[in-house]
């Protein structure tokens, strides 16, 4: 779907305030519409209409128009405060600022910012009142002060972000270790299975293994597994990093998204990853921290999950390790809950579902606009803003910027300030608390593909050595062994691994090393076996059983090799 003018608009707008903005989003929701705000910007910048060909305005603090100011006072009074001198002030300020953006491009005409935002359709761009636009992001501004994205950029299938009505976000570290990784991958995966939307940073560590797990659980079950979402700090044109280039191809190759609300050319700086968590944490309805130190982006998404309402999940770690010690802070503060099961997600989510498709479901005539609190068409319009700004309630601090009253959210009470008030909100919406479910799908394993018996071959090289069978360690001896194969990396190996554990092929030993899964005797031969013993009587030589064909579906192992690799070769 085309992104429509007021769509465009919007885009125009995030681009102009390069980041999130509470003053333009007080502008924009006295506002009529998004095009009458650029409009409104335009001529106070000196454009001529629509050509966006007119002399550049001096960036000197001036008095704003009538117009924008009215839009000003009027949004920022419907947003429960009213605005003072200062306020007026900064909001000057923040006008300088916005127009020299709006310098920036190249035309204001609406058919060449439409290409120039969508890469010539490359690429999609959806606001509210698009029928795949996550109404949970309008929780970002249900507080004075904060702000929700204007519009969203997209490549990939834009109906991921709608697929799941509760999504899951895992974070945690970069710098993750085996621990943390396998319990981000385990719980993306086993959620992922059961049709749930994973969200995550797409940063390395802990943020790639949750996309790897779901990822595997996707290209199993296509049909019906759930799909995964990358959120950017930068322009799609800034995504990174570049190792995780083929975690992100393989993302939109299993219907997922990489989505940002930032506009092309904006650069990923570090202060853009922290406001980047806080999409993370409202696109979700629970929050899980992998693994986490006591500064990092991790322990500030959940603390933005837990100030939207959202529940927020920590795994526990050694408190002699400082690689655990946001999560047991976390967990302690009663932050978060503790999570005690990376397998068995009944306690993390709804209902079990397919990935929902919303354009191809009947959609109302109008959606809500959290930008002026007024329905919108369909297409995207938001309509104009009939509020009673008298109506509002004056909010009790001093500056708009820093209030910040309670708001309703769609969860009851703050997430898990105790785990038994967790438990009883978990039983009144019908989910029973973790009791190792014995609905988990434990479908048979497949025979190992070409690639997955030469990481096999890479495992029992390395066990055979004596050597820990970590992703590293199986690399290198794939490498040693195939040479010729470039496209064997870190990126390669980590999906294969996900996909060979999720199936059943290899498992974790107590170290967190990978071993392959030893033959399983079929029930035919185990059977035969018995009656073997039984015939031959107590204290009877045991005697060899005819062989048995092995039933498929109970095989979990793959064969062991026919030679076993000399030790001093390679794998």
């Amino acid at each position: 779907m085309e992104p429509n003018d007021e769509t465009i608009a919007r885009a125009t707008l995030a681009h102009c305030m390069d980041g999130p903005d509470a003053m333009m989003y007080a502008a924009l929701k006295g506002a009529p519409s998004a095009r009458v705000l650029v409009e409104a910007l335009m001529e106070r910048r000196g454009a001529p209409g629509a050509a966006g060909e007119g002399d550049s305005y001096e960036p000197v603090r001036q008095d704003p128009g009538r117009e924008l100011k009215d839009m000003f006072m009027v949004g920022a009074a419907r947003w429960g405060k009213r605005a003072d001198k200062e306020d007026l002030d900064r909001f000057r300020d923040a006008l300088v600022r916005w127009m020299q953006r709006m310098d920036l491009l190249p035309s204001m005409r609406p058919d060449a910012l439409r290409s120039l935002f969508t890469w010539d359709g490359s690429s999609w761009l959806i606001a509210p009142g698009h029928p795949c636009w996550p109404a949970q992001l309008g929780d970002l501004s249900e507080r004075i002060s904060w702000a929700s994205p204007l519009c969203l950029w997209g490549r990939g299938d834009e109906t991921a972000l709608v697929s799941c009505e509760a999504p899951l976000a895992i974070v945690g570290s970069r710098g993750v270790n085996d621990y943390g990784r396998e319990v981000a991958h385990s719980v993306a995966a086993h959620a992922a299975l059961r049709g749930h939307l994973i969200v995550s940073g797409g940063a390395y560590g802990t943020d790639a293994a949750a996309h790897w797990g779901a990822i595997a659980a996707a290209e199993r079950y296509p049909d019906r597994a759930g799909r995964t979402v990358a959120v950017f700090a930068g322009g799609l044109d800034h995504i990174g990093p570049q190792r995780n280039r083929e975690l992100f191809d393989r993302i939109l190759g299993a219907s997922g998204a990489l989505v940002t609300e930032m506009s092309p050319g904006t650069i990923p700086e570090a202060r853009r990853f922290l406001l980047r968590n806080r999409v993370i944490a409202a696109l979700a309805r629970t929050v899980v921290v992998a693994q986490a130190r006591l500064r990092s982006g991790a322990i500030n998404t959940a603390m933005w999950g837990a100030d939207l309402g959202r529940e927020v999940y920590a795994a526990p770690g050694l408190v002699t390790e400082a690689s655990h010690a946001g999560c047991n802070s976390l967990i302690h503060d009663g932050v978060a809950v503790i999570l005690v099961d990376h397998e068995d997600v009944t306690e993390l989510c709804h209902a079990d579902h397919q990935p929902r498709d919303p354009q191809a479901e009947p959609q109302d005539e109008s959606l809500p606009d959290p930008a002026n609190g007024t329905p919108a068409t369909a297409t995207g319009d938001a309509g104009p803003n009939t509020t009673d700004a008298g109506a509002t309630a004056q909010a009790s601090q001093d500056t708009l910027w820093q209030a910040a009253p309670e708001s309703s959210h769609p969860l009851e009470e703050p997430p898990g300030v105790k785990p038994a008030k967790a438990a009883s909100r978990r039983l009144a919406r019908g989910r029973i608390p973790s009791t190792k479910a014995a609905s988990r799908p434990k479908p048979a394993p497949p025979k190992p593909t070409d690639d997955q018996q030469i990481v096999l071959t890479a495992i029992r090289s390395c066990r055979r050595r004596g050597m820990r069978a970590g992703e590293d360690e199986i690399g290198a001896a794939a490498r040693r062994a195939h040479p010729q194969r470039a496209e064997i990396g870190p990126a390669w190996v980590a999906g294969q691994l996900g996909s060979m554990e999720l199936c059943g092929l290899i498992v974790r030993d107590e170290s967190g090393a990978f071993k392959p899964v030893e033959r399983v005797p079929s029930k035919a031969a185990s059977q035969a076996q018995a009656a073997v013993q039984t015939a031959s009587g107590p204290g009877a030589l045991p005697v060899a059983p005819k062989p048995v064909a092995p039933e498929p579906a109970l095989e979990h192992a793959t064969p062991e090799p026919a030679a076993p690799t000399p030790a001093t070769g390679s794998a």
